[in-house]
């Protein structure tokens, strides 16, 4: 007697499909009906990551701490793409004041579905000896607890319809370099924070992920190719097997497409974009 193959029910599977949003599994990075939200969305990678969301449908809100003229620039470049664009104002290691912004970027976009996270300190490398302890804990401030408290906030908004988290990160939680325990430290918590929350909030049909980028053309890294002089940095960059560093529309292309449809079984992951720095050792 033959053996049936039992085969699952493509009604079934159709459903599942539908219920996450899933009625073309493999299309690209069109946001046309998404609201997204991007947490240091006035300068750098997170800057990016609006205007390229923007360009790919998205009606967007960006939260910034300080930098009033950039913040309306990006407001200006994101209305430009025929999309509505908001901007809410705190300072990320303030629970109360991160919340209150969110909650007000969630009333103007009428929801989220998109959430990137963008925004970082720069610290002072030194030693963990010889680090201030005020040093540490304005970085940890920042990037860690600044992290939990945007995903705190957002989270209860993503729940209503479901989407996609992402966290800038960087290669400094797997580096360990030298002089850099607060990056390090931070980035590893980044990360795991990320896959806690794609574990918990999945059934709510929200994904999770992180991108760990290596140095990226912003301000921020100018700042410190500043610090390291021409010499350092130039051996830095030889050191890359790509031999140069990412630009910010390249982080805001893969962060966008990990946000994406196309990316939709994607969750708990955290991808290196870093030009194979961490390979070169």
């Amino acid at each position: 007697m033959a053996c049936r193959v039992m085969r699952p029910r493509l009604s079934w599977l159709a459903s599942c499909c539908a219920d996450w949003g899933l009625r073309t599994p493999m299309s690209d990075t069109d946001f046309s009906g998404q609201r997204l939200l991007v947490i240091g969305g006035s300068r750098g990678v997170g800057r990016a990551i609006a205007l390229a969301g923007a360009a790919r449908g998205a009606d967007v809100a960006i939260l910034y701490r300080s930098r009033v003229e950039e913040a309306e620039a990006v407001l200006t470049a994101i209305r430009a793409e025929g999309r509505a664009a908001h901007a809410v104002q705190a300072d990320l290691a303030d629970a109360q004041a991160t919340q209150a912004a969110i909650d007000m970027a969630a009333e103007k976009l009428g929801g989220i579905s998109l959430l990137a996270h963008a925004a970082g300190a720069m610290g002072q490398w030194a030693s963990v000896a010889e680090m201030a302890p005020a040093d540490w804990q304005r970085y940890i401030a920042v990037d860690l607890n600044g992290c939990f408290h945007a995903l705190h906030a957002a989270i209860p908004h993503l729940r209503r319809q479901g989407g996609a988290i992402l966290a800038i990160s960087s290669i400094a939680s797997q580096m360990c370099q030298a002089r850099n325990a607060q990056g390090a430290a931070a980035k590893a918590g980044v990360e795991a924070l990320i896959r806690v929350t794609a574990k918990e909030e999945a059934r709510h049909k929200i994904r999770a992920n992180a991108l760990a980028i290596g140095l990226t053309q912003t301000d921020m890294a100018q700042t410190a190719f500043d610090a390291w002089g021409p010499e350092t940095s130039a051996r830095i960059i030889k050191g890359i097997p790509l031999a140069r560093i990412a630009t910010a529309e390249e982080v805001a292309g893969v962060a966008c497409f990990m946000m994406g449809p196309a990316c939709g079984y994607l969750t708990g992951k955290v991808l290196q974009l870093d030009g194979g720095q961490i390979i070169a050792g």
